[in-house]
């Protein structure tokens, strides 16, 4: 009887472990599939930009080009650096960007996985992790119908906004790990030349990322400072004990990275983003109501749905695994009663990473609270892998302990992947006919030959890159009113760079036709030539918008 239950639950374990590996290729299919083939059919203006950024990077032999307009941020290390690479081969902006998010989205993988191997997490714990990373996300961006989970644009799918800095971020946290573990081995510390490579690789990185803004300080480096010091205060008896000499090493490593931080500040491809101090009553405000929403949002909980419905089982699920992680993390820091004495149940890197990660959150809470800066749901990301990492320490914990535990976190991870593939990623693989109305105003354009042509920027970009650059589209703040917009756009597609005497295109909603024509004194200088029931596309013989 013994026996026979010994060899059902090694079946149940089998059975298990092959559906974790399965879904897991499954969903790693899907975001190649949305990458390199529905790459348009879903991307927006704001991502569209991305990859119109990585054709100049190459026309311009720049990485930040002086005739690009950035955004909140001016990318000096990024996806759309990698692209630019694969334009140079290709010509194409869609291919390149599609198969740079892919590789992006594998390195990060990979980086995880490998992280997680350093700090002796199961191998059972590694492929859940992974596989939960990817499938429990829900949280849409809904671009004309079509819904993609926000927090995978971060990471995997068409833009690769924070990829790279998840990437940097596990990296430095292995990196840090193995210099402790050198110094509480108790043998006298010698960097040797690999890691000395090492070093100096992961803080060109961090300065590459921190010259384009303030997110790899705030993600990667402050949090990474903070933590230590914090160590360094605690591990010091509130620095009334000296410490061993070799402990300095890993402190010397995260204070380069925040040395190399700052000096990337004072380079001149940053943009200002300005920012202030809350008040008292904001910043109450923040801490009770704007931030913890802001949290749950980008774990997925964005309601409005009948309770009853398929949405709200999603939601109430993403609620179970918050819940659970929450648990596990308590459980964690706790003893296990093992004979006589009391062992801690994870251990000194495993700690460590999660700490840290936590920490990069919590350092993330803090700036939302205290400053202007907007509480957007997706600059709290970081909580994903707080959750991932709590899952794959409770699987690693129990697979031993409470191997039945394990069995049933991993059976709820692999209902949750199947559900979510019905929930969210059925229709972004196969609607065809989103963008009905765009593709008719681009066929239009074809048919009269008309390369350049102006839109507001949300239309603008989306054109420009269904045509993958064969249409090049300006940005207008308002069509009512034709001024460039000085958003993520190039100084090459606007009068002067233009001449003003060019067969140019303007496309305006069907609703702001009747204030388009209205700006003109002479009626005779626009004339419609196509509408739809989305766009009215207006032909003129002079080119309307400049710089100024």
């Amino acid at each position: 009887m013994n026996m026979q239950k010994r060899q059902n639950k090694a079946w149940i374990d089998r059975l298990l472990t092959a559906s974790v590996l399965l879904l897991f290729v499954i969903y790693l299919g899907i975001f190649f599939y949305l990458n390199m083939f529905k790459y348009t059919q879903h991307v927006d203006s704001d991502i569209a930009v991305d990859a119109m950024l990585a054709r100049e990077i190459w026309e311009e032999k720049d990485l930040t080009p002086n005739n690009w307009i950035s955004s909140t941020e001016r990318l000096v290390v990024g996806v759309p650096m990698i692209s630019s690479l694969f334009y140079a081969m290709t010509g194409s902006m869609v291919f390149s960007m599609g198969l740079s998010c892919v590789i992006t989205g594998a390195l990060l993988l990979t980086a995880i996985a490998y992280v997680f191997r350093r700090c002796h997490i199961s191998a059972t714990g590694i492929c859940a992790a992974l596989l939960a990373l990817c499938a429990l996300p829900i949280n849409g961006l809904r671009n004309d119908g079509q819904m993609v989970p926000f927090v995978h644009l971060l990471w995997f799918l068409f833009a690769d906004y924070y990829a790279l800095h998840s990437i940097c971020l596990f990296l430095c946290i292995a990196f840090y790990i193995r210099l402790r573990g050198n110094a509480l081995s108790g043998k006298p510390v010698r960097l040797r030349g690999k890691e000395i490579l090492i070093w100096l690789f992961l803080t060109g990185l961090c300065g590459g990322l921190a010259l384009g803004g303030m997110r790899c300080l705030q993600v990667v480096i402050l949090p990474l400072v903070v933590f230590e010091v914090l160590l360094l205060f605690t591990e010091s008896g509130c620095m009334s004990q000296r410490l061993p000499s070799g402990r300095w090493i890993a402190s010397a490593f995260l204070f380069s990275l925040l040395i190399v931080g700052i000096l990337a500040k004072l380079y001149p491809t940053n943009v200002e983003y300005p920012m202030f101090i809350q008040d008292a009553s904001g910043m109450v405000n923040r801490l009770v109501l704007q931030v913890p929403a802001a949290v749950l949002e980008c774990l997925g909980i964005a309601g409005d749905c009948p309770l009853n419905s398929f949405a709200a089982l999603m939601q109430l699920g993403t609620l179970a695994v918050l819940a659970l992680t929450a648990w596990g993390f308590f459980f964690l820091f706790g003893f296990s009663q093992e004979g006589s004495h009391k062992k801690q149940r994870i251990d000194f890197s495993q700690k460590t990473l999660l700490l840290a990660l936590c920490t990069s959150f919590l350092l993330t809470v803090v700036i939302e609270t205290v400053t202007t800066a907007e509480t957007a749901h997706n600059y709290f990301f970081v909580v994903w892998f707080v959750l991932i990492t709590v899952l794959a320490l409770l699987i690693t914990w129990t697979g031993e302990t409470a191997p039945w535990f394990t069995r049933l976190i991993l059976g709820c991870i692999c209902v949750f992947a199947v559900c979510n593939v019905l929930y969210t990623y059925k229709d972004c693989m196969t609607t065809t006919d989103n963008l009905q109305e765009y593709e008719e105003v681009i066929s239009y354009m074809d048919s009269e030959e008309l390369q350049y042509g102006y839109a507001e920027f949300w239309d603008a970009s989306r054109i420009c890159i269904m045509t993958d650059g064969r249409i090049t589209m300006g940005h207008c703040y308002h069509m009512e009113d034709l001024h460039m917009y000085w958003w993520t756009t190039s100084t090459k597609w606007y009068v002067p760079s233009l001449p003003e005497a060019m067969r140019t295109a303007y496309v305006v909603c069907v609703e702001d036709k009747e204030a388009f024509e209205a700006q003109f004194e002479d009626p005779s200088v626009v004339r419609l030539g196509f509408e739809n029931q989305r766009f009215a596309v207006y032909v003129s013989d002079h080119n309307l918008v400049s710089m100024n």
